[in-house]
């Protein structure tokens, strides 16, 4: 629960590299994710190479201040071909990037999510940047690195929002 509770959106990073035995271990965790009808349609991108990250930057309008300080970014992908219930492919896709934040803070490392599904111009530069097959499409992408602030999260529970048997 501790990382769930100490999970932040890190926006700048510190030189170091994250080891690619960490890389692993947060796609590890990525690939535990809850799937619908077990479709598991998620593929992943690493990329560490800087010129190719600066080359995302023009197609997403945040991603200049993020990935530019991040060791590397991850990119969540979605092979169209796997989708046995494509309505359910986003959440599927949701969960294995929030398995990666979490494991993220496990790991000390920082991180943050940058959308990209329900941006058609997005997705489409990014798979023509990227030379993805037609059925692969980009979903998210995460910045990671080791943090170079250290916030403290918030808590964002709020009993008003919770109801119970009816609205």
């Amino acid at each position: 629960m501790q990382e769930i509770f100490n999970r932040v959106s890190t926006r700048r990073f510190t030189d170091q590299k994250v080891p690619r035995d960490r890389i692993t271990k947060l796609l590890q965790a990525a690939m535990q994710a809850p799937s619908a009808h077990n479709q598991q349609p998620w593929e992943f991108l690493v990329i560490a190479d800087k010129d190719t990250l600066k080359k995302f930057t023009g197609i997403h309008p945040y991603a200049s201040s993020l990935l530019s300080g991040a060791s590397v970014g991850i990119f969540v992908l979605c092979d169209k071909t796997r989708l046995i219930l494509p309505e359910m492919a986003a959440q599927d896709l949701s969960a294995a990037t929030e398995n990666i934040l979490l494991e993220a803070t496990h790991l000390g490392l920082g991180s943050v999510w940058l959308g990209v599904n329900g941006h058609a111009e997005r997705a489409a530069a990014a798979q023509k940047l990227f030379n993805l097959p037609e059925n692969i499409e980009v979903f998210a992408a995460l910045a990671v690195g080791y943090p170079a602030e250290h916030k403290k999260a918030q808590a964002r529970y709020e009993e008003k929002r919770v109801h119970y048997e009816q609205y």
